[in-house]
């Protein structure tokens, strides 16, 4: 895999694939990423390309501040775009502990259950051993909100029990294992060093 830089502007290269449904976009780290999609005519799809966000009852899309962002493309050896990485000097913040109960999750207003257990485990590592948020989350499947300095993230479909399948369109991966790495970028990542990448795009074809 190889990084070839891109110089057409990124609010253009993120109006022009936002706006096909084909299209996969990304924000995360090495062990934590939610993913997005929509379908052209899916039920409460909601698509702005002036403000460039997108929302369905499935998940949601905002991108901001792209003024210092960078383009790379990701490009395989057989000449075939994989991703184009949204990049900035600018770190996402990285948060693994709960401070506020909304900033990673959101919950349902009837969940007492899994609130109490947020609370409890405010202040506290959220994978740590004997913190009770982390099951709660698993079990409770609220909304999980993935932010960077370049955009922000939500997906509202439920968590796959152990063993099952993410569901087609936004969804999200949690693997311990891997964030306790610390990784701005995945194992043999070619994007430059000083950069973050606070979004991926998964474009269908090849640019």
């Amino acid at each position: 895999m190889k990084c070839v830089p891109l110089t057409e502007g990124p609010r253009e290269v993120a109006r022009r694939h936002l706006a096909d449904a084909g299209n996969g976009w990304s924000i995360g780290t090495w062990g934590a990423i939610g993913e997005f999609q929509y379908d052209a005519d899916e039920p409460g799809l909601v698509l702005d390309l002036a403000t460039l966000s997108v929302t369905s009852l499935r998940g949601a899309l905002h991108i901001g501040d792209l003024a210092d962002a960078k383009l790379f493309a990701l490009v395989d050896e057989a000449g075939r775009t994989r991703e184009i990485a949204f990049c900035s000097p600018r770190p996402a913040a990285r948060r693994t502990t709960i401070h506020e109960l909304d900033e990673m999750v959101r919950l349902r207003a009837d969940d007492a259950e899994a609130r109490a257990a947020l609370r409890e485990g405010r202040g506290r590592p959220l994978l740590a051993p004997g913190n009770p948020a982390g099951p709660a989350i698993g079990r409770s499947s609220p909304t999980r909100i993935f932010v960077s300095a370049l955009a922000r993230l939500e997906v509202h479909q439920p968590i796959p029990p152990p063993g099952g399948r993410s569901p087609e369109g936004p969804h999200s991966h949690l693997l311990p294992h891997y964030l306790k790495e610390g990784r701005v970028h995945a194992p043999g990542s070619p994007l430059p060093a000083g950069l973050y990448c606070g979004l991926s795009l998964y474009p269908r074809t090849r640019l």
